[in-house]
């Protein structure tokens, strides 16, 4: 009998395990467009680690598809490696739209199902200035206590710099120039730290309407661009495009290179409002198309009315059929005009004197 170690070792490598978890990747959601922007594994001993990056189709539920994704890896990598795989570690890099959403109605959400009215922005969690004034204190405060504790603990002379700080301050009055630009610049602070605190941020991510009980969604501004800017640029005669989204207001602006400038604007106006809608904004935002010719574009010539059909020549009646009296009485005037022009003429006669 064979033992295991006299067959030998079968190795599976982390890149026959990367291969594997993209494909599964693109069947754990069939027909929806998933794919893998990034795959990495790490294989050690019978053990495989599997990380994600995934670009999902809009719209879908982000979460629902995310477990499904994260199950199908792992099971189906498990299967054909004959690894551990605990989890996939999947994260949502990008969402694109599909060729329907283009197609939606843009006079509700996409789904038709009830718009919860409470959903609203997305808060920032103000990690910058938090941070930053989190620090400050931290320095100051600690660099006080530190210097405190060791002129009660270790009988140490104050430092030089809160000496100076308090011999400074207490030579100088409220009103002198350096007191008041402190102050001015504290109170300057002040509002700042209250502004950020009481508005939202994420100025870049626009809220969707999501139906009653789901999660509350965020679409960043340049994939509305994006999608704006594809809808438009499909419309004939069109050719550069600039998209700006804001949160009121669209700003398209278009080049047309050939057609009817007024029709062109008119196909443009309905691409960017029917891409615009199917993007189920919680607040739709005002269109402001501006389309300007190239300098080689020309007004194409107005097209008239279709010039009407000559008229048919008149056509001359047909002779009545005649009777046989009439044919006889017709055909003796005819001989007898004959024989009078062939008849030669009499000389005249002289009368006798």
């Amino acid at each position: 009998m064979i033992t295991p170690s006299q067959r030998g070792t079968t190795t599976v490598s982390e890149k026959a395990v990367r291969r594997i978890a993209r494909r599964a990747v693109t069947e754990s959601l069939p027909g929806r467009g998933v794919a893998a922007t990034s795959v990495s594994a790490t294989v050690r001993g019978d053990r495989a680690r599997v990380s994600l990056d995934l670009a999902l189709p809009y719209p879908v539920p982000v979460a629902d598809s995310v477990r499904l994704v994260q199950d199908h890896v792992a099971a189906r990598t498990r299967r054909l490696s004959g690894l551990d795989v605990p989890r996939a570690e999947v994260s949502v890099r990008a969402l694109h739209a599909d060729a329907p959403l283009l197609r939606a109605d843009p006079s509700g959400p996409s789904g038709g199902g009830p718009v919860r009215p409470g959903a609203r922005r997305w808060w920032s969690s103000r990690r910058l200035p938090t941070a930053a004034v989190t620090g400050g204190a931290t320095l100051a405060g600690g660099a006080v206590v530190f210097d405190v504790a060791r002129v009660h603990l270790l009988g140490r002379p104050p430092a030089r710099w809160r000496g100076g700080a308090v011999d400074w301050l207490s030579t100088h009055g409220a009103g002198e120039l350096p007191v008041v630009l402190g102050g001015a610049g504290a109170v300057l602070m002040g509002l700042v730290l209250i502004v950020l605190a009481v508005t939202p941020g994420q100025r870049h991510l626009l809220s969707l309407s999501p139906p009653v009980d789901q999660p509350v969604f965020a679409l960043d501004r340049s994939a509305v661009s994006a999608l704006v800017r594809e809808a438009v640029s499909d419309v004939a005669g069109i050719g550069r495009v600039r998209v700006r989204v804001g949160r009121r207001r669209v700003v398209v602006r278009a080049r047309l290179s050939f057609g009817d400038r007024a029709a062109a604007r008119g196909d443009v106006q309905a691409a960017a409002r029917l891409a615009v809608g199917g993007c189920a904004l919680r607040r739709a935002p005002r269109l402001r198309i501006t389309l300007d010719p190239d300098p080689t574009w020309r007004q194409p010539p107005a097209v008239g009315p279709a010039p009407a059909p000559a008229s048919a020549p008149a056509l001359a009646p047909a002779p009545r059929p005649q009777s046989q009296s009439q044919s006889q009485s017709q055909s003796q005037s005819q001989s007898q005009s004959q024989s009078a022009e062939k008849a030669p003429a009499s000389p005249p006669t002289q009368g006798r004197t």
